[in-house]
């Protein structure tokens, strides 16, 4: 798993534990055990992966993936009223206007990829 995950006791003090996947907001799981939880945490982020890439939602990168590869500034103008709307979505997924920006990217992409190929 290329993910961040977080592992810790559950609050309410149950004696469970508490996984969450600190790129994917609000992907979380939990278990009896730290091994559990992790072993719960990895179907959740299955699912949350494909819950967002049904609808069309962005999934963030991995943060040590993010960090392994060059990263190149550039300046992009958008007109205000879609930059709000950026900053609205990307407010309410947790990321980054550079996150969001490169995974609706690679997602567009993809998508066009998969288009001219047929499936």
């Amino acid at each position: 798993m290329e993910y961040t995950v977080k592992i810790f006791p559950d609050p309410g003090e149950d004696g469970d534990y508490i996984a969450e996947i600190e790129e994917l907001k609000g992907c979380s799981a939990f278990g009896e055990t730290p091994e559990e939880a992790l072993r719960e945490i990895e179907i959740a982020m299955q699912l949350w992966i494909e819950a967002a890439k049904k609808y069309g939602k962005p999934v963030p990168r991995p943060k040590n993936k993010k960090n392994s590869e060059p990263k190149k500034r550039f300046n992009v103008i958008f007109p205000a009223s879609l930059l709000s709307d950026v900053d609205e979505y990307r407010g309410k997924y947790g990321m980054k206007r550079s996150e969001l920006l490169a995974a609706a990217v690679e997602q567009f992409i993809a998508s066009n990829r998969r288009l001219r190929s047929g499936h």
